[in-house]
């Protein structure tokens, strides 16, 4: 027979503090980023004792919070220090057996304890919030698609669109820019063709007078060069 439940006593749940849900602060953390604090939050004693001990690997994490993004756990975990509601205690590192340890955490809404167990108030940094917004610096660039080959910087990919002019240059690193073998400043234009040498033209006088054949035969070897050019 099983013990009754005590009245007002409740399973195992994970505390929020309603001060804390409207802060400033709280309002823009990203969804991600609330839903990490409170798997951080669950991990953390009732009594707090673990307060600046609190970890969790950006693995770990992920498959709490259903995710296979490590990326975005990483920059929850930066966004919460940003607005001072986790604090690093304890960086990550490699351990003695060459197992990875994870960073660990202090939540500043609950107290901690020093070494010879004296309770230190909570800070509540999130409370203290200066107004700058979270701007991830370690944020990555967008990765290429595998097998994806990007346009050069500048180049078209496309035409132009409807009720566009078309550039009246050609940018820099166009990939249907032929190479210019001519110096800066020259005209990239051909030389025109050389023109043809005019032909020389013969003419032929009439001249009345009385030769022999040997000289008739003289003149024909004479002007027969003239007379084989004007018959093409």
């Amino acid at each position: 027979m099983s013990r009754p439940r005590k009245k007002g006593h409740l399973p195992p749940f994970v505390p929020l503090i309603r001060t804390t849900l409207t802060t400033p602060a709280w309002k823009q953390l990203s969804y991600g980023a609330r839903s990490l604090y409170v798997v951080l939050r669950s991990y953390l004693r009732v009594d707090s004792l673990n307060n600046g001990k609190v970890f969790r690997s950006y693995r770990d994490a992920a498959n709490d919070l259903g995710t296979k993004s490590t990326r975005s756990v990483q920059r929850w975990f930066r966004e919460l220090d940003h607005y001072g509601f986790i604090v690093m205690t304890t960086g990550g590192c490699l351990g003695v057996e060459g197992d990875g340890i994870a960073p660990h955490w202090r939540i500043t809404e609950c107290p901690t304890f020093d070494a010879k167990g004296n309770q230190i108030a909570a800070t509540r940094d999130f409370e203290r919030w200066d107004g700058v917004l979270f701007d991830d610096p370690e944020k990555s660039e967008t990765r290429i698609p595998k097998g994806h080959t990007p346009y050069p910087k500048g180049a078209h990919t496309d035409g132009p669109k409807a009720g566009q002019k078309p550039p009246r240059c050609i940018p820099k690193g166009h990939i249907d820019l032929a190479a210019s073998m001519y110096p800066k400043g020259t005209h990239n234009y051909l030389p025109l063709p050389p023109s043809p040498k005019p032909t020389p033209m013969c003419w032929a006088i009439p001249i009345l007078i009385e030769v022999t054949d040997a000289e008739r035969a003289a003149i024909r070897a004479y002007w027969r060069p003239c007379l084989d050019v004007s018959t093409h």
